[in-house]
């Protein structure tokens, strides 16, 4: 019977070890797992990013901002205020409106009532008008003085069909949007809106008759199409891989404007600080892409006989 009773002592010990070594791995593993960052931690990270931005290093600033984010344990009002910081910054600091609107687009997600929204409502519209997204700029400009709030809710209504094909407003907008800005700003009332949607049914129309007959197929159509996408894939390649590349800073605007002040008039660098930025963008943007064309000769060894060029 001792023996018994000293089997079981000796079993309970172990079970109690086994679970106290079992607790002491579940607080590891928790510990371990992403959390919510100290709000000294956090703190921290946002001086420095501060930091960084006042020191004209808005690329650093903005990675230190992701870090806050990729850390996680945030609230959606906390993360509402670092993508508002980072749209602020691209937009700011280094003139990528793109990625300045995504970001203020996230941050209003987040926090649709933050104390920032008046400011980021400004700056996003700028940033469309700047990417020369005119008509969404003047979307944006409707939704934030509720001109017409119901927008983001009609862009899959049907507006037309022609047999079992549809048109949306959706398509109806991207239709609109490749027409040259000047026409875009006339089609503003319902009329003008009716004329343009007879013109995108009439266009489809021939569209798909001219594939029932076949045209798609014959030979100088296909050389067309070839050229074309061979064009399109270049000028999308350039925006991708190179344009990204061309980030021009407040310092660079100025020295443009200032050796190019007879193409502003009177106009003061704040004043023109729109078109001496798309100005800017032409010129470094063609030299950025006559350096990549040289990369791109010397990596695959291009070889030229100008004598076969007589």
């Amino acid at each position: 019977m001792a023996g018994n009773g000293k089997l079981q002592t000796a079993l309970l010990a172990l079970g109690s070890l086994l679970m106290v070594a079992s607790l002491i791995l579940m607080v590891m593993i928790y510990s371990s797992l992403p959390g919510k960052p100290s709000e000294k931690a956090s703190a921290d990270a946002k001086r420095l990013a501060g930091e960084l931005a006042d020191n004209n290093l808005p690329e650093a600033s903005i990675e230190e901002y992701k870090s806050i984010l990729s850390a996680g344990g945030l609230d959606d009002k906390e993360q509402g205020a670092i993508n508002y910081l980072i749209g602020k910054t691209y937009f700011e600091k280094i003139g990528d409106y793109e990625k300045a609107a995504a970001y203020y687009i996230r941050a209003r997600a987040l926090d649709p009532e933050g104390s920032y929204s008046d400011e980021l409502g400004k700056n996003l519209i700028a940033s469309l008008e700047r990417m020369g997204r005119r008509l969404d700029a003047k979307r944006e400009l409707d939704r934030q003085t509720n001109i017409n709030p119901d927008t983001s809710r009609t862009a899959g209504k049907v507006i037309a069909k022609i047999g079992d094909r549809k048109i949306t407003v959706t398509d109806f907008n991207e239709e609109l949007r490749q027409l040259p800005q000047d026409m875009q700003d006339k089609i503003n009332s319902p009329e003008e809106k009716r004329k343009f949607l007879d013109q995108v049914i009439g266009r489809d129309l021939i569209y798909h008759a001219a594939l029932r007959e076949g045209f798609d197929k014959e030979t100088a159509v296909r050389k067309d199409l070839h050229r074309l996408e061979k064009e399109y894939l270049i000028q999308y390649y350039s925006q991708q891989k190179i344009a990204p590349t061309v980030r021009p800073d407040t310092a660079d605007l100025r020295l443009y404007f200032n050796a190019n002040k007879d193409k502003y008039g009177k106009k003061t660098f704040d004043a023109a600080r729109e078109d001496v930025t798309r100005d800017y963008m032409n010129y470094i943007g063609s030299r950025a892409i006559m350096e990549y064309m040289k990369k791109l000769m010397q990596a695959e060894q291009v070889q030229v006989f100008e004598e076969n060029l007589k």
